[in-house]
């Protein structure tokens, strides 16, 4: 079953439903999409009377926590969801199999009162409970923490509008030892076995150390294969200190120059956020929603054969904080397309109310590609219309 919610529903999902008519719930979001009535819609009863004889749920948005919070209360989904939505309930689980690893919770009004001697530089300061990168932040020492805290404390109030506190709530913060090493984003399941399956891996370009944005990732068979042993190990680990079950995830790991691996975080009942796993549809012919619904285990063997070293990106064009909302007109997606040879998508958005342009996808000849780094490099200046 599926529970669709704002802020985005792409057309590949909604195919996906309508074709093999997997009940969708139906609530204010879904009455929006086009040609809704086509869907498999189940009333809140209904939904909820199918679950307790088969709780297989998928959701495109964190935003559909709520609702499972308000009415799945007898299920132990909500413990489940919560012990990997909330950082600091996640780094509690890990801190055995991660002995040395610094972290601390702080609630926002505690910030300010914070010494410096309970903290240790460089580190990362972001939401416990948070989506995308808003209101994270990477502190170098002491100067740069004055800055930041002062840019933290003014955020929040901007960007607790963005999303429910379900998602975002900026009201209490996690602070972490900076992880050192190439990351990655992996989109998998855990079958009704609790047997980890790995169905998407994409490696996380950043413009510098103190970048956080989500600017560029890329995938292809031979990053798969880069982390894929380390991963399943991981995941397998994890299923022996946490019961999980019949659940999707959207997982992100660095690698250190050791090659060891190390957990960011893990976001509960989805894949990549705003339907962005379907890069690899376009990637790989690969159906992450089908798979995690039909118990499909992904063959890379085959799907190398099949694509080979074939490279595959996904832009995030955010709207930073340089940008003025007073000023800002509109922005030149065709001038955007125009920067890649090969654009396979391009999903505009409500900037206004998301913070972030569009989201497109593209094929590039190879992971250091020129197009890529000057996408990740840009300040978006030359795409935006002002009045």
């Amino acid at each position: 079953m599926f529970i669709l919610d704002e802020p985005f529903a792409s057309g590949i999902l909604l195919d996906t439903l309508k074709r093999n008519r997997y009940p969708v719930l139906l609530n204010d979001f879904v009455k929006t999409l086009p040609e809704y009535e086509k869907l498999t819609l189940l009333s809140e009863e209904r939904f909820i009377d199918r679950f307790k004889t088969k709780p297989l749920i998928y959701t495109n948005s964190e935003n559909a926590i709520k609702w499972i919070n308000d009415n799945l209360m007898f299920s132990d989904l909500i413990e489940r969801i919560d012990t990997f939505k909330n950082k600091g309930k996640f780094r509690d689980i890990l801190s055995g199999m991660y002995p040395d690893f610094y972290y601390k919770e702080v609630l926002l009004e505690e910030i300010e009162q914070l010494k410096l001697k309970d903290l240790k530089f460089p580190f990362i300061i972001k939401p416990s409970v948070g989506f995308f990168s808003l209101g994270v932040h990477y502190v170098e020492d002491a100067d740069s923490w004055k800055a930041v805290r002062e840019k933290l404390l003014e955020e929040t109030v901007k960007i607790k509008d963005y999303y429910p506190e379900d998602v975002l709530d900026s009201s209490g913060f996690i602070i972490e030892e900076v992880i050192d090493g190439v990351e990655y984003a992996i989109d998998g399941y855990y079958d009704s076995y609790g047997e980890p399956v790995i169905l998407n891996v994409l490696k996380h370009y950043f413009a510098g150390k103190d970048d956080v944005s989500d600017r560029v990732y890329v995938t292809s068979v031979p990053i798969v294969r880069e982390v894929q042993d380390k991963v399943m190990r991981f995941l397998k680990s994890l299923s022996r200190l946490t019961v999980v079950k019949d659940f999707p995830f959207h997982l992100e790991i660095r690698i250190d120059t050791d090659g060891d691996m190390i957990p960011i975080e893990m976001n509960p009942m989805r894949f990549a956020g705003w339907c962005c796993t379907d890069i690899s549809v376009f990637g790989y012919g690969l159906n992450t929603y089908e798979c995690f619904m039909k118990n499909i285990k992904p063959d890379w063997d085959d799907i190398e054969q099949r694509c080979g070293d074939s490279v595959y990106s996904m832009c995030v064009i955010e709207k930073g904080s340089h940008i003025d909302d007073l000023l800002l007109k509109g922005f030149d997606y065709d001038k955007l397309c125009s920067t890649f040879s090969n654009v396979l998508d391009i999903r505009k958005t409500d900037f206004m109310r998301y913070g972030v342009f569009a989201f497109i996808f593209v094929q590039v000849e190879s992971e250091d590609s020129p197009e890529l780094k000057n996408i990740l490099n840009s300040d978006l200046n030359e795409f935006i219309i002002y009045e």
